[in-house]
């Protein structure tokens, strides 16, 4: 199931056009990077508000409700709980943009570096272009917008992992119905399909070529498979991992990343009314596709 879930979306990605944001396609290729941003950010928001941050809160109400009294300071414990949630989101957000800031120094340096080398070697062989399209390539895959897009999605790949590994470890209880791993299974395809398109069209968008943005996407896949496996054998220690850590720390991840990078980078795309129209329309689509996922759970 994680197999499939993880791959099969990547593999539609190859059905795309081979644009590059700086290659072949032109401003068709543009505009059509600039709409799976807008989904990206659209199904980014609404998985955080729509899915993930409900059941955060829910199972800290939950949680504190099993073990506390009636009244109010059963109340004052559900307004702790939530509290923890939130600072939980600020700390991942928060996380995100250290790394952001931490790297977008660091591209600064070696920018520099490579205009004082430029500047001193008026001419290059074959062999010094090759390395200069290396180090570029490089360059992109080390970019903030990218390394990022990596890490949010190995988090969110790792928290769906989970739950799939500890949905199959408690289906193997008799009580248990034997398709709750079906309706996960389905549950978690329909959130993956959204989130890869957008994350495939934000890489394409930072440079990469296609199929270096579709083998980034599989390797973040890895993430899935070691989640799953810690939901199998550790499924009585997970619930608190995932649930209480790992969500809304990549919830906050996720709205920085919505907010602060790929938003901006719609908003500079130069672009007709009738384009943003039609952004719009594709941010609306990623909030609606996630809305329709939460009402089937």
């Amino acid at each position: 199931s994680t197999g499939l879930i993880s791959l099969a979306p990547n593999i539609l990605l190859f059905l795309f056009p081979n644009y590059s944001a700086e290659g072949s396609g032109g401003r068709r290729a543009t505009t059509l990077l600039s709409l799976g941003q807008a989904l990206a950010v659209g199904g980014l928001l609404g998985d955080v508000f729509l899915h993930t941050l409900p059941d955060c809160f829910a199972d800290s109400m939950n949680g504190h409700g099993h073990h506390e009294s009636e009244g109010a300071y059963t109340d004052h414990q559900h307004h702790h709980g939530g509290g923890e949630v939130g600072l939980r989101v600020i700390i991942g957000f928060a996380a995100f943009l250290i790394l952001d800031l931490l790297v977008r120094s660091l591209e600064g340096g070696h920018s520099d570096e490579q205009h004082s080398h430029s500047n001193h070697n008026g001419h290059s062989s074959n062999g010094a272009t090759r390395n200069k399209t290396q180090k570029n390539a490089w360059r992109i895959v080390l970019s903030s917008t990218v390394l990022l897009n990596l890490l949010g999605d190995s988090l969110h790949n790792f928290t769906d992992g989970l739950a799939i590994g500890a949905t199959f470890a408690a289906s193997q209880i008799p009580q248990q119905p034997i398709d709750t791993i079906t309706t996960a299974f389905a549950l978690v395809l329909l959130h993956e399909i959204p989130h890869e398109l957008g994350d495939f069209a934000t890489l394409v968008n930072a440079g990469l070529s296609r199929n270096a943005a579709i083998g980034l996407q599989f390797l973040t896949a890895v993430a899935a498979f070691l989640g799953t496996a810690l939901g199998l054998f550790s499924s009585h220690i997970i619930e608190g991992l995932g649930h209480d850590v790992l969500l809304p720390f990549t919830a906050g991840g996720f709205v920085y990343l919505a907010c602060a990078t790929i938003l901006p980078e719609i908003l500079e795309t130069d672009a007709s009314a009738g384009v943003r129209v039609l952004q719009v329309a594709s941010f609306g689509m990623g909030v609606l596709l996630m809305y329709f996922v939460a009402e089937l759970e």
